[in-house]
């Protein structure tokens, strides 16, 4: 099993502590590290490095906390990732380490009285959510952007957690963005949790050779699209939809969004990036610019960082960054690490 280390131009560490900030191990050599991290969903980090004598005289438990650094110079580095260890798995000659986002913790953090909210800004609930868990046991992060002025009107039942609450805020504004951010542990809740990035990221059809955008797709569907939502309470249409297309697709759901989905396609583009792919977080925005040979399709945006995939193994460091005018999700807000939860 090869295992390799970073020169000090790519360096990455990995610092494993306990609850009490005690170091436990630090980690510079491993076989792999990959990471998939997207907005508005929790998504898990594996890591694999032989075992040796520190793993018989220091004990890796679940629940501690994990970061990831990247060191460009002895003197600058970026704080990657920053979660808590899911599972911890020991064999005979390696070991290997899942950690989960800190948006998965949020499922285990639950309202004890019911809450009720009349046309109230998100803001304002999602603010008073989070004083309320705090109140009862510090949560390990802090509320930062929180400026959503969409109203909502919602009965909070007794033990629903706060990852249930920000999945019904995302639910009634479809441009909201919920993410933690990794370098300073705060809790970002907003449309515009965004660092504009310099510089920008291009294609064009008649250069491919020089393209730092190595692959694009604009994809238009009726997946997962309705126009009609029946609820116990309310219905919602998209008239626009309705009486342009004569058409109603309808969906009956208990408890569902303000708002139907955009029924216009969204375009995305994974871009291959080996040069500085540690230096932003997904929810950043960047200016793309690619000329096509379609010319009802112009895309000059400044769009989301919407998800980053990170593999780094023998053969050096593969990142993709999937890149889309704005945020849209095949499933609703954290519904993915949800569902695994509750397996």
């Amino acid at each position: 099993m090869a295992e390799f280390i970073y020169s000090s131009k790519t360096m990455i560490t990995i610092l494993i502590k306990d609850w009490q900030w005690n170091d436990v191990i630090a980690i510079n050599k491993f076989t792999s590290l990959s990471i998939n991290d997207e907005v508005n969903k929790g998504w898990t980090m594996k890591l694999s490095f032989s075992t040796d004598e520190r793993m018989r005289t220091h004990q890796i438990y679940k629940w501690y906390r994990i970061t990831v650094f990247f060191a460009e110079s002895l003197w600058k580095y970026t704080t990657l990732f920053d979660w808590f260890i899911s599972s911890v798995l020991v064999k005979s000659l390696k070991v290997e380490i899942e950690a989960e986002n800190w948006l998965t913790y949020l499922q285990n953090r639950m309202l004890r009285l019911k809450t009720s909210f009349v046309n109230a800004e998100i803001k304002y609930v999602v603010s008073e959510v989070f004083t309320a868990l705090n109140n009862i046991k510090a949560l390990p992060i802090t509320l930062w952007l929180n400026d959503c002025t969409t109203h909502i009107t919602k009965d909070f039942d007794i033990w629903t957690s706060f990852f249930d609450v920000l999945k019904f805020c995302w639910e009634s504004n479809n441009n909201l963005i919920v993410r933690v951010n990794q370098a300073t542990k705060q809790l970002e809740v907003s449309e515009n949790t965004w660092t504009i990035l310099d510089w920008v990221w291009e294609y064009d059809i008649k250069f491919t050779l020089w393209a730092n955008i190595v692959d694009w797709e604009w994809k238009d569907t009726i997946d997962d699209f309705y126009s009609v939502i029946l609820t116990e309470n309310w219905i919602v249409q998209n008239t626009a939809f309705n009486n342009q297309f004569n058409l109603l697709f309808e969906k009956y759901v208990k408890e569902w969004a303000e708002n139907t989905p955009d029924w216009k396609a969204i375009p995305s583009i994974s871009v291959s990036r080996d040069t500085d792919w540690w230096n932003f977080y997904v929810g950043d925005r960047k200016q793309i610019r690619l000329i096509t040979e379609y010319e009802w399709l112009p895309m000059s945006y400044l769009w989301l960082i919407q998800n980053r995939k990170i593999d780094i193994n023998q053969n050096g460091v593969k990142a993709t960054i999937k890149v889309s005018e704005k945020y849209k999700s095949d499933k609703n807000i954290l519904d993915v690490v949800l569902t695994n939860l509750r397996k």
